[in-house]
């Protein structure tokens, strides 16, 4: 273990996948909002914070796997709290989820690393060429039109797509997404030092289409005549730069990218995202030598998708945690 483990303090963030099985015969459809409140039930948050920015993501919703079976995963962000109660504890118990009685079957911890791990520690030899990442659950994101309206944001820069530091005062006050979880979490002078060089990375990183899964528009409802829209669809990012430092940084982004999701309301369930890496196969140093150098005029250049139409007149905006979507 990394000097920073503390005694008696967990190593967190922590990433559970959770097989449950319903015992209900018959039950309305798993909303989110019910999933929302189990886990304020599991890791309650004191008043005055309740709509501030949740210490934990959920990943999607309970995935039904046939047989009364389903599938959920849970992440814990706050690398010095540990959650107050822990999945693994609650195996055997039945969690009541709206009209839906599951008893946790299995808990699996697949991630265990603190930030400071994350950050620091070396990357394989191999260099990353691009990353595919894949909408799981919709991503919420809004921009404002010509006319200051708000309005769905479908196809966002790299950049946005890893969340926001937000900086008071000249200081790290918090943030949302992948960077926002380093800057909350991660030690002050650790994170000050590495989302300099990383945001600045990830201005070099080119983003295109998946070939069959454009970013497309989405409603989601989710009961009592409310729908929350978004967008479904997939996206390849690929790194410009060949630095070291730079490939590095963006590695562990997408990592944190899986765990916190993207958009508004993450603590719902809602911006989840699958992320797969494609690497060249050769060690770093001797892909950068070979990767050939592109003109400058083709920067401004990129993939055209058919969304870009609904955002002609849009004006981008810093993406902000917006409270809560339900208690």
């Amino acid at each position: 273990m990394c000097g920073d483990h503390r005694e008696g303090v967990v190593s967190v963030p922590r990433r559970w996948t959770v097989i449950l099985r319903d015992l209900a015969d018959t039950a309305r459809p798993i909303r989110s909002e019910d999933c929302h409140g189990l886990l304020n039930r599991w890791w309650p948050q004191p008043p005055q914070e309740h709509t501030a920015a949740k210490r934990w993501a959920m990943n999607g919703w309970p995935e039904p796997l046939g047989d009364r079976l389903y599938h959920w995963t849970l992440t814990w962000l706050d690398d010095d709290t540990p959650p107050p109660l822990a999945p693994e504890e609650l195996v055997g118990d039945p969690q009541r989820i709206g009209d839906h009685l599951l008893v946790p079957l299995s808990v699996t911890l697949t991630f265990d690393r603190t930030y400071t791990r994350m950050l620091t520690e070396p990357r394989g030899p191999c260099a990353v060429r691009a990353a595919r990442v894949r909408s799981r659950t919709p991503v919420v994101m809004t921009t404002r039109d010509a006319a200051g309206e708000r309005i769905p944001h479908l196809w966002p820069a790299p950049r946005r797509l890893f969340g926001a530091v937000h900086r008071a005062g000249g200081g790290i006050v918090g943030g949302s997404g992948a960077v926002g979880a380093v800057a909350r979490f991660a030690p002050p002078e650790l994170a000050e030092s590495w989302l300099g060089p990383a945001l600045d990375g990830l201005a070099q990183v080119r983003r295109t289409a998946l070939p069959g899964e454009e970013v497309r528009l989405v409603e989601h409802d989710h009961g009592e005549n409310r729908t929350v829209l978004g967008w479904h669809g997939g996206m390849r990012l690929e790194p410009a730069g060949g630095e070291r430092r730079h490939t590095d940084a963006f590695l562990t982004l997408l990592e944190l990218l899986e765990l916190t999701g993207t958009g508004k309301y993450t603590a719902q369930g809602f911006g989840a995202v699958r992320v797969d890496t494609v690497t060249s196969g050769r060690p770093h140093a001797e892909a950068s030598a070979r990767r050939p150098r592109r003109r400058t005029h083709r920067a401004s250049q990129r993939t055209p998708s058919r969304t870009d139409e609904a955002r002609v007149n849009a004006v981008a905006e810093a993406e902000e945690f917006g409270g809560v979507l339900f208690d």
